[in-house]
């Protein structure tokens, strides 16, 4: 019993030292975009984060939303959002496309849900969160 009770504490510290390591040098920004959805839906935050030597660069992150959706601020002089929001968006479902050049994960916050995060070491890629 003592060594299977010892060899679930090594896995536990393993997987928590790897997830530890594969974020680390992300820096989240402060200012990153909030995208008001319509119909008192509420308000998607989305996280874009960029390794500390790269908090400065500028880049654009493309997102489609529901119709009526619009960016709230507050705003990045560095993070250009280009919204979409049209009636071939479904009601539920955010989508953003990311072209920078350097290594980027974005991640949207919903009703205090953490919802799905892409990392795009290249800087380039889809990603797709479907709302509650």
């Amino acid at each position: 019993m003592k060594k299977i009770l010892l060899l679930a504490a090594v896995v536990i510290l393993l997987l928590a030292t790897a997830a530890v390591t594969a974020f680390a040098g992300y820096e989240w920004c402060a200012t990153d975009p909030n995208i008001q959805l319509p119909n008192g839906r509420g308000v998607a935050h989305l996280i874009v984060e960029v390794p500390r030597a790269y908090q400065d660069a500028a880049f654009t992150v493309e997102v489609w939303a529901p119709a009526g959706s619009r960016v709230v601020g507050p705003a990045n002089k560095n993070v250009t959002v280009i919204l979409h929001a049209d009636e071939s968006n479904p009601a539920n479902q955010l989508d953003a496309r990311i072209t920078a050049g350097l290594p980027v994960r974005l991640s949207v916050k919903y009703r205090g849900d953490q919802l799905g995060a892409f990392e795009f070491m290249d800087g380039t890629g889809d990603a797709r969160w479907v709302l509650p």
